[in-house]
């Protein structure tokens, strides 16, 4: 059966997790890291050869404050997949904003803080030099505007030219538990809607030329994981959806400009873009 999920800690726990050739994983502090180091690995779990690193988090459901050491903790795993020398970044949210559980993505895009048309006057007002110039779009979905979400970010890319892409996606859970409190990492890029069956075209450093980091919180759950007299083709999100959007989004925002904009505090920046 094909694995509906976008989690790699979920595939690897399919597999009982029984010592996979091709896959190492490591767990430490609510941090768990898949990596996938060969074609084997891939195989075995259905995902790309890359590093996957999930980050439990508190329900955002009841979230009211980000300000608790969970942005450095988010920056500090980002960092890790990041090259090292960017100078430039290029953040593009996924998803459709008209569906609450496919709108983390665009939703995302509120909390960034885009800094390429305003670096200048930035470094100035903050004085310092160290400030990375950061561009977001929002892609839609292809329903919406006849364009492949990969021609999009392509097309922007080749055009403002980063040192590197993040991708910001709402995913698929096999697990109702991991809905809301769970955040994935990953170096491998994304192939949009491949977690409930919708595969697009891939989004990787090998179709756009520079390295992609994705994140994302898984938003839905098959039916069939909840009920397995239920046909796997259904899915379902939780009723606190729209807290779970809202703070996920805010999260993952504001997580993405304390790593890139490690001259700034989180407050400064949080004026700017809250």
């Amino acid at each position: 059966m094909e694995n509906r999920t976008d989690l790699a800690v979920e595939s690897y726990e399919a597999e009982s997790k029984t010592k996979l050739d091709g896959v190492i994983v490591r767990e430490e502090d609510g941090v768990t890291t898949v990596d996938v180091i060969n074609e084997n690995g891939a195989a075995a779990i259905g995902k790309p050869v890359g590093k996957y690193i999930t980050l439990e988090v508190s329900s955002f459901v009841n979230d009211t404050d980000i300000f608790d050491g969970r942005l450095d903790n988010f920056a500090d795993i980002l960092k890790k997949l990041l090259p090292s020398d960017i100078s430039s970044v290029l953040v593009a949210g996924l998803g459709n904003d008209n569906i609450t559980a496919d709108a983390l993505g665009p939703k995302t895009g509120e909390y960034i803080l885009s800094t390429r048309h305003i670096i200048n006057d930035l470094k100035k007002a903050f004085g310092t030099e160290n400030i990375t110039s950061v561009a977001s779009v929002a892609t839609g979905v292809l329903g919406d505007t006849g364009i492949e979400t990969a021609e999009i970010i392509k097309g922007v890319a080749s055009q403002i030219e980063p040192s590197c892409v993040i991708v910001v996606d709402a995913l698929a859970a096999s697990s109702a538990e991991r809905l809301g409190t769970t955040v994935q990492f990953s170096d491998s890029g994304i192939s949009p809607g491949s977690g409930v069956g919708n595969h697009r075209h891939e989004i990787s450093a090998k179709t756009l030329g520079v390295p992609v980091v994705s994140v994302g919180i898984p938003t839905v759950v098959s039916v069939s994981a909840i009920n397995s007299s239920v046909g796997s083709g259904a899915y379902v999100t939780p009723r606190e959806i729209d807290r779970i959007i809202q703070q996920g989004a805010k999260l993952i925002g504001m997580g993405i400009n304390v790593c890139l904009q490690s001259r700034l505090s989180a407050q400064d920046i949080y004026a700017l873009v809250g």
